[in-house]
């Protein structure tokens, strides 16, 4: 095995991530080959390779006659990728309720009340966006089904961190963010799973509401 080979692929993909999360490439922006090759020095196999990591991982589209582009996300989509991430996520959530620590429970106040204190000189949500993840992934940590762990993840990053991330900084003001997740974590405190679903769900489903306005106001 190619293990240079494969590294390469792997740093390619992670350098179009940024380039689609700074802006630089866009929904609906073509990616090619050569350009890629050409601009960081590498041969097409591992550019190959990370477009199909990409692809694979729903960042990128390929097209008769148009070839691969970054992918644009419709109203519905956004909608039905949240819809599939809170189902995800309040399921993983509910299966490994019982695992929680006490010591659980206070890292996870504790990474709530970074958010508050972000939350008070933030410009917008992306400030926050580390400490969301952290969070989310935080509520998950107990659940040992990597793979619903990874695609409720998944779905919801592609479209909050890359694909839809101008809209998605819109949304909501920093201290509303805070506050939204503030509910999410004094809901899972209570263990009470019919409430924390409904939280989790209602959550996503506002965040998906919110944007869908936003794309139609552009």
């Amino acid at each position: 095995m190619d293990f240079k080979k494969q590294t390469y692929a792997i740093q390619v993909s992670q350098f179009i991530r940024k380039m689609i999360q700074e802006g630089e490439l866009k929904p609906g922006d073509p990616v090619k080959e050569n350009d890629l090759a050409s601009f960081l020095n590498i041969s097409r196999a591992p550019i190959r390779e990370a477009l199909q990591i990409l692809t694979q991982d729903g960042l990128i589209v390929s097209e008769p006659q148009k070839g691969k582009t970054i992918r644009v996300l419709s109203p519905k989509e956004i909608a039905d990728g949240y819809t599939l991430t809170a189902i995800l996520e309040s399921e993983g959530i509910l299966m490994s309720l019982s695992e929680w620590t006490e010591e659980d429970n206070k890292d996870l106040l504790n990474v709530l009340r970074k958010m508050e204190k972000k939350s008070k000189e933030a410009v917008d949500i992306t400030e926050l966006s580390e400490l969301d993840e952290l969070l989310h992934n935080m509520l998950l940590s107990h659940c040992t089904n990597d793979q619903l762990v990874e695609n409720a993840r998944r779905f919801s990053s592609n479209i909050s961190k890359y694909l839809c991330r101008e809209y998605w900084k819109k949304t909501f003001d920093p201290q509303c963010f805070y506050a939204r997740h503030k509910l999410i974590v004094d809901t899972f405190f209570t263990k009470d799973s019919e409430k924390i679903k409904k939280v989790i769900l209602a959550h996503y489903y506002e965040i998906a509401v919110a944007m869908s306005k936003l794309i139609e106001e552009k």
